[in-house]
């Protein structure tokens, strides 16, 4: 007969890395918590188009998402995770593009305060978060 030798050492681990699945979710969706965001982005009162609009929560990756000719965008955080995470996010909103094969560079046209030194920030709540509008002003003062 086979005896099957279980220290208490090989209990505690295995319990151990039991809790640390759960905690940690081995093998479920996991990730952050998130919250669906839209909303439309203006400049001086114009729906403006073709902006990408991300969300910064602390060091985790941002949501991303693009205008179209309404200004409407819909955040999403990976390409099967639509929104953004719950919490305080610093919100960058720009036009620019790099040069890339068959893409003509754009200029930035947004003030820095809209983008690379934001001062637009968004507290996501759980759930829908519609309406989550930005009106951009050539001149400042944050939208």
């Amino acid at each position: 007969m086979n005896v099957i030798d279980l220290s208490a050492a090989r209990i505690s681990t295995f319990v151990f890395i039991a809790l640390a699945c759960v905690t940690l979710g081995c093998g479920g969706s996991g990730g952050p918590r998130l919250a669906a965001v839209s909303g439309t982005v203006t400049f001086d009162g114009e729906p403006l188009p073709n902006a990408l609009v991300s969300f910064y929560h602390e060091d985790d990756r941002p949501s991303h998402g693009k205008t179209d000719a309404s200004g409407l965008y819909e955040l999403t955080y990976m390409a099967d995770r639509p929104g953004a995470i719950v919490g305080k996010n610093v919100v960058r909103i720009t036009v620019a593009t790099v040069e890339g094969e068959g893409v003509a560079p754009q200029k930035e046209l947004i003030p820095a305060m809209y983008n690379v030194d934001s001062e637009l920030t968004v507290d996501v709540q759980p759930g829908s978060n519609a309406d989550v509008d930005f009106d951009l002003k050539k001149s400042g003062g944050p939208g």
